[in-house]
This record gives structure tokens, sequence and C-alpha cells, in this order.
């Protein structure tokens, strides 16, 4: 960042947003018009593929209720080592296909593994017995590995830091919406007759070949950086630019600095947020992969469980969307993360004391509210405090391992033993919501002692070449974390 660019920068207090001027009002409204379609073309092509990705994941469970489990054999915990074999391949190809997107592409790469896991969904259909659909989901934890990582750090290379957490958590919207449409379309296609395929095997046919069809035409509507963008006039391209350089990311297009990938992957910050997502994926995946075989359980029957997998993926929804406040409504991430780990804990202990089934229902909905808020609000706290390409690269890779590593342990925590009740499910979930206060106050903690110390022991960069400066990164003088 030149010293122009600094001396220019202003903070506004009330907003906690950085305040960047442009040329004239008119670039200023050219440039918010910019940011408009952003949100219309690429954030909506990224939030579908996302909704496709959720209710991939979730068509399994939905899949058991319909009578999976029965028709391959499986019986004791087969069915959660089955939803568990995605994870190891899925977290050992996360950082490589976050390094990968950035050496072809995200236009390339997201639409070929988009592609890729839509053509294995397909190829469950033909599964029949627990050894094909553990190989299927290992190659499917291959593929979905890039696929939540490079979207956000798209977004990070597109958006400026005041504009991330929204951004994310708009997108993050995508696993609700999942959740909300996928259990009726379900319940739907299990109504086909046709006996080519058993009803579960229509489910993973149909979805996975609208999946790998949206790939191709994921090809067509993205664009690698700003000022390749079919979207943007020239002007538009031009303002994009600035404000990004300004804002320390400089278009996204830079290399990634193999020197700073060390210093990142040590930084304690980084695991601290990242742990959030980790807290929160228990719920996320409880209510995506388990919801359905939960209120099944208590009695209903297949079509009515999967349907009424709506009503926790609609508070989910609202949960996420409204996480994009938090940061204003209680004036930081630290206290937004306090208040949808409170929702968490109500939920979770709700579904320990009590067999009404109405009420195991309702507290669905708010394990729901609250892990689909962490998932809003965690990745975007983190993403805001990226100062470079680098950091984005390897924070969102972390962020999306761990949060991996969290769908993992949830994947053994509802086990056939333990129905109706599932008490050890709903302890593991109220865990979370505990360990999400803990990880929380330790970022929150961490974030306030880095800035003071940059306030108190200012360093000099004039000497400094530009790109250099720019290689800084978190590093910059000018830098302060957002808490």
């Amino acid at each position: 960042m030149s010293d122009k660019h600094s001396e220019d920068i202003v903070y506004n207090v009330a907003s906690k947003e950085l305040i960047l001027p442009a040329d004239n009002a008119d670039d200023d409204k050219e440039l918010q018009r910019a940011f408009r379609k952003l949100d219309a073309t690429l954030l909506v092509v990224l939030i579908l593929c996302s909704v496709l990705n959720s209710m991939d994941r979730a068509n399994l469970g939905l899949s058991k209720v319909a009578g999976l489990e029965n028709d391959t054999g499986m019986s004791g915990g087969d069915f959660n080592v089955v939803v568990s074999a995605m994870y190891p391949t899925y977290l050992l190809f996360m950082l490589p296909s976050n390094l990968v997107l950035r050496k072809v592409g995200a236009r390339f790469w997201l639409s070929l593994i988009t592609i890729i896991w839509g053509i294995i969904n397909m190829s469950m259909a033909f599964a029949k017995n627990k050894t094909d659909f553990i190989i299927c989901r290992l190659f499917l934890g291959a593929a979905e590995s890039g696929a939540s990582p490079g979207a956000t750090m798209l977004i990070t290379l597109w958006y400026p830091r005041n504009m991330v957490t929204s951004r994310i958590s708009i997108f993050f919207s995508s696993f609700a919406i999942g959740a909300v449409i996928g259990g009726p379309i379900a319940s739907g296609i299990i109504k086909i007759t046709n006996p080519r395929f058993k009803s579960w095997e229509w489910i993973f046919f149909i979805e996975g070949l609208t999946t790998a069809s949206y790939g191709l035409v994921m090809f067509f509507l993205l664009s690698d950086y700003p000022e390749k963008s079919w979207m943007l006039n020239s002007k538009e391209k031009a303002l994009l630019k600035r404000r990004m350089e300004q804002d320390q990311a400089e278009g996204g297009h830079r290399a990634v600095n193999k020197k700073r990938i060390w210093r990142h992957v040590r930084d304690p910050l980084i695991y601290a947020q990242a742990l959030i997502l980790y807290c929160a994926n228990y719920g996320l995946n409880t209510i995506l992969t388990f919801s359905a075989i939960i209120v099944n359980s208590l009695g209903y029957s297949a079509s009515a469980s999967q349907a009424m997998q709506a009503a926790p993926g609609i508070c989910g929804f609202i949960g996420i969307l409204l996480s994009r406040y938090y940061p204003k409504w209680f004036g930081c991430h630290y206290a937004g993360c306090m208040f949808v780990s409170a929702w968490i804990i109500a939920g979770s202990t709700i579904l320990l004391v009590t067999v009404n089934n109405g009420a195991r229902i309702f507290a669905l909905c708010l394990l729901s509210f609250g892990s689909f808020g962490a998932v809003g609000i965690g990745p975007g706290w983190l993403m805001s405090n990226v100062g470079g390409p680098t950091r984005a690269a390897i924070s969102g890779a972390i962020n999306i391992m761990l949060g991996g590593l969290g769908a993992l342990c949830t994947s053994y925590i509802y086990r056939n033993q333990d129905a109706p009740r599932y008490m050890f499910g709903h302890g593991m979930n109220l865990f979370a919501g505990l360990l999400m206060i803990v990880v929380s106050t330790i970022s929150y903690v961490i974030i306030l002692s880095r800035n003071k110390i940059k306030e108190t022991n200012i360093i000099n960069a004039s000497h400094l070449r530009h790109s250099e400066i720019l290689d800084l990164e978190n590093d910059h003088p000018d830098f302060r974390y957002i808490v």
C-alpha cells in the first residue's frame, strides 16, 4: 500500500468499516453498482453451486430413511462408516485443491470439480453394498474438497475486507437452502415408480445429474479475476481494481508468496477462528445428514421425515442470513459468536432432557438457527482478517479443513444403537457449543493483543518496494485485525 493510499483511508467508528474515497460521487455510485453486479452474478453462481453441494451431502441421510440401509445389507455402524468415508480424502485434498485453484483459475477448477462430484453422486445410484458406497464417498471427498474453500477465497479476491463477512454469510446460507429444499425434493423423488431404480437410487441419480449439468454452466458464467469479468464494463473494472489495491488485495491475481506460507500455517489465530466452523459443523451436519433420521425415529414415515427436514432448514436459513448483521448489531464478531453459541447450547440441552416429539423438533430448529448462524459469522470473521492472497489461500483451506474434521466427527455421533434418544449425539452438539465460546474468546484476546502491538510498535515500511509492501499482508503497518 502506498503512502498516498494510507493517507486517504478513513475509519468509520460507527459502522466499523473502512471508507475509501472515489475520485468523485459518480465514481462511488458506479463502484457500488459494480458490487451489486457481482452480488447478482458471481455470488449467485457460487451460491447455486453450494446449494447443490448441500443437497448432495444430505442425500445419504435422506436415502437411509427411504430404505438404503436395508437394501444394501448395512447393519450396526456401517452407515456411519459410509457417511465418514468422504472426509479423509476431503481433508487430504483440501489445501492442494485450493493451491491448484490459484494456479489454473477458479473458472476452470470450480467447474471441473462440480462436474466430477455430480458424476460421482450419479454413480452411487448403482452402488450395491457398503464397499461400493465407501469407494464412491472417498472419490466424492476428493472432488468436493476444493468447492467451499475455493468459493470463499474467490469472495475475498473480488470483495474488499469490510464486505467479506456479509458475502460469506450469504454464501453459506446455501447450505441451509439445501436443507430446506433437499428434503421435500427427495420426498417427491421417492414417489417415482419407474422400476429401473429403487426410490433412494433415483435421489442419487437425479441430483447428481443436476449437479454435473450445472458444472458445465458454471464454466461459462465464472471469471477468474475482476478484469476478466464479462459482467463489468471497463470503468467498473478499473474502479474495482483500485478499490481492491487500497484494500491490500490488488485484484486477487498476485501469486501466493511461498515464503509466507509457513508463517501463516503456524499462526494460532487462524486455527482458533477456524475452530468456530469445526464446532458449527456438528450442528450443521446433524441437520443435513441426520435430522430426517432423527425425525423418522420418532415414528414419522419416510416421506414425512424427509419433508419435515425443511423446518430446521428454514430456521438455519434465517440464522445464517441474520448472521451478516451480528457484527453491526453487537459491535463485533466476537459478541455474535457468543450469541449463536447460546442457541446451539439451548437446542442441544432441550434435545437431551425431553422426550416430547414437538419439543425435540423445535430443539432441532434452535440448533439449526445457532449452527448455521455460526457458519455465517465464523468464516466471515476469519476471512475478514486476511491481508493478501497467501493468507487467503491458507486461511480458507485450514478453515474448511477443520470444518471437515467437525463433519467427520459428526458422522459417528448418531448411532443406530442410540435411537431414538440419541443422547451421545446431542451431548456432542452441546460440547461443540461450549467449545465455540472458548475458541471465540481466544481469537478475541489474540486480536486485541496484536492490534495493541501494532499501535505501540509502529513499523517503518518506507524503505520497501511496492511489491514488498504488498507481500507484508497482515504484517503491513496499516493493517488492523477486525474484532
